[in-house]
Order: structure tokens, then sequence, then C-alpha cells
């Protein structure tokens, strides 16, 4: 049995045994807790977690004198301080802690206040700190509960994008009726996140690498689309116009239709769980560092446009709305408000027509990523010493060499210009 500190300083200096027996602690309900052994297993791939370290740990020791183990998921800051600097690092998980350890709990109060204890899942937090040096986020491993990934290489058919969009519904409804119920208490919860990507002063930080994604989409609709209205309306605007527009969308912390999004809504951070024979998957939101309040419809146009192909929007964009709004409004309903009066159809539908250039924007950037090959990933430790880089200079991404993947790109643009997104 091994008892390695060097693994758990490694995460943290605040990532201790004593850390450990408060998990058995808290996932026992026993209070004489022994630690007997720790083990750490990778949990991403290189590439996957740009912004933190994630590790798999496995715990065995004694709870009440009888064996008891917990197998946890810890996303840790990079040691490497540039890397830290870099990207970041620090504001990202100052927003996905307080998610975990200040909004999560409220709304699960509500949710069971209404005996609906199941109505959104994300992982159960073990242990947390923010304290902008030794930051990690211990959470239970999910994977045991038979939660499993969606391929980021991939895009979804249509009853996985029907599973994630209902899921996502039942996320933004309970911010939908906790502050109908409960105004003023969630906007005290909604002024605790940080903008982390759209602000006018981390345009700075985002600018070059913006180039590099908009060189990659104009290539991919020039050989595409040649001579489109797609392409002409695309090379028409700045590329800070587009930036600035989601500067707008997702600063609208007190508006009528905000809530708590999930802020980076591609495959990667959900999972299914599908037992041979159930009929009745369910859909598990990871990652909320870019979490904040904002339209809902950040998070549906971003999923849309991150994870469905040409043919599947064209068959089935309506219906994707519709699923999600007939599921937003069921939930609100059953947490005791009126989704009539809070966000009909016809609304929803405004700020589709509104707010969708911000899923662009973010396809203009995921689309990209989700077609590198395991071999293609960036090793981001080439970052040296103890000051941030341009991110440019690590994300050197470069135009994409495949038809099917400049097509993929390509026609999301398409479908934002014939729709007057853009």
């Amino acid at each position: 049995m091994s008892k390695d500190k060097s693994l758990l300083s490694g995460v943290s200096k605040l990532f201790t045994e004593q850390t450990l027996e408060d998990i058995i602690r808290k996932t026992t309900g026993e209070k004489d807790v022994k630690i007997l052994s720790w083990d750490f297993g990778e949990a991403s791939k290189k590439g996957d977690g740009y912004l933190s370290i994630v590790d798999r740990v496995t715990v065995k020791g004694e709870a009440g004198g009888k064996p008891a183990s917990v197998s946890l998921v810890v996303k840790s800051m990079p040691q490497n301080i540039g890397r830290r600097k870099t990207f970041r690092s620090k504001d990202f998980f100052y927003n996905e802690i307080i998610c975990y350890t200040e909004i999560f709990p409220k709304f699960n109060d509500f949710l069971h206040s209404k005996g609906l204890a199941d109505m959104i899942i994300v992982p159960r937090c073990l242990a947390a700190v923010t304290d902008g040096e030794n930051d990690y986020l211990a959470l239970e491993d999910v994977s045991i509960l038979g939660f499993g990934p969606v391929t980021r290489q991939n895009t979804l058919n249509l009853s996985q994008c029907e599973l994630i969009l209902k899921a996502l519904a039942r996320f933004h409804a309970v911010s939908f009726a906790y502050k109908d119920q409960k105004k003023e208490e969630f906007q005290n919860l909604a002024d605790k996140l940080l903008e982390t990507y759209f602000t006018p002063e981390l345009y700075k930080w985002y600018i070059n690498f913006q180039g590099r994604l908009f060189k990659i989409a104009k290539d991919a609709l020039a050989k595409e689309y040649p001579g489109s209205k797609a392409e002409e309306k695309f090379n028409s605007w700045s590329r800070r116009d587009f930036y600035f527009k989601s500067v707008d969308f997702c600063n609208k912390v007190s508006a009528a239709t905000s809530v708590i999004t999930q802020g980076d809504a591609w495959a990667p951070n959900f999972l299914i769980r599908q037992s041979d024979g159930d009929k009745h998957p369910t859909a598990l939101a990871l990652d909320f560092q870019l979490s904040r309040a904002a339209s809902p419809v950040l998070d549906t146009s971003f999923f849309i446009y991150t994870c469905t192909e040409k043919s599947l929007r064209d068959d089935h964009y309506e219906h994707l709305l519709k699923t999600y709004h007939d599921e937003i409004s069921r939930s609100i309903s059953l947490l005791g408000s009126n989704p009539e009066k809070i966000y009909p159809w016809d609304l929803f539908r405004k700020e589709v027509q509104e707010y969708s250039l911000h899923g662009v924007n973010f396809a203009i950037e995921a689309v990209p990523f989700s077609l590198l090959d395991a071999d293609e990933a960036f090793d981001l430790n080439i970052i040296k010493g103890d000051e941030a880089v341009d991110i440019s200079d690590v994300w050197t991404i470069e135009p994409i060499k495949s038809k099917e993947g400049r097509r993929r790109l390509a026609d999301t643009l398409v479908h934002a210009v014939e729709n007057k997104f853009i």
C-alpha cells in the first residue's frame, strides 16, 4: 500500500492526508477514519485540459473500523508557473470552485425542498481550495457510477443532442425558478462569478489567437464556399466586432433572462450514462470554469454549433430548439414557477436570434480543436519560466487540412448567415 506524500503535494500543498481523511468522513459519515493508501492515475490526455491538471485518485482506508474507499477526480493548477499565468488558471479555478462550493449547494437545497433532487446532475464536490496559489477541486469519480464521455472527435447524433439539450434545459430551469422565487439570493450568487473570457480587458489576451482562428475560418470558407454570400458576409465583419458582441452577451448578469450557464457547452464537458436496456439515459455536466450569468442561449448555441454537423441541423434544427424549450418549460413548472411568464417560446426564439452569434464565436475556436488528432494536441509544458507567453505561441493551430473538417466549420458559418445570426 502506497502513501507517497509527494503525489499529494504535486496537486497542492493544501491537498494532504488530512484532506483525504475528511473526504472519507464525508462519504461514509464516520468520524473514526484512517487512511491506508492512495494511488494516482492520469485522468486526462495531453491537450484535453489546457487550464488544469486532472488526476484520478483512489483512496483506501478504514471508517468506523470497516474498509472504506473512494474514487476521486482531482483538478489542480499546473505546477508550471508560466503555464498558470499564460492560461490565467487562477481565474478559471475560482469560477468553477464558486459553482461547486456556493452555487450548486444552494441549488441542491432548493431542489430538495421541491422533492426534485435529481433534476440536475453534477459531480459531488468532496474538497476544494481557491486562493489563487494552491487551488484544487476534488470531485467524486462518476465513472464508477456508469457515466462515460462523448468523444470530442465526433459530432453527435440526434438522440445524443436531445439528451444533452434536455440536461442543459433542466440546469437552466433551476436558475429561472430560483430567481423567480428567491430573486435577491439568486443575484447574490450570480454576482460571485467572474467573466473569464469576454471582457474588454481580456481582448489583448485573446486577440492574436483569434487572428489564427479567423485565418482558419476564412480559409475554410474560401476553399469550400468560394464567392458565396456566407464568405462575403463573414469577411465583412471584423474580428473585434465578433469578440465584442460576445462581450455584450456575456456581461448581462442582471438581465431578466440571465441564468447560471455551463459556459463551455461542447461534447467533452458532458458525460452520458446508459445501461444495457436503459430506456432513459442520463447526461451529466462537467467543467464550469467558464460559467457565467447570462442568457441560456449562450449555452444552447455553443452546443449546437460545436457538436452537430450540417445534415443534422438541416433536418432537425427547429426540433432541437423545441426539444430544449419543452424541457425547460416542463422543469420550471415542476419547480413551482410559470414558464409562460418567465421564458415563453417567443422570448426564447427572440434570444436565439439575438445571441446565437456567441455559439458561432466558440465554434470558430472549438471546431478546429475538435478535429485535432491525439498526436497533434499541444504540449503546454513547453512554456518555460515563470512569465506568461502569448497563447497564440502555444496554441499554434493551422488551417484545417481535410475537406471534411473544413466543411464542418464552413457549414457552421453558412448556417449562421442563412439564419441572419451574422
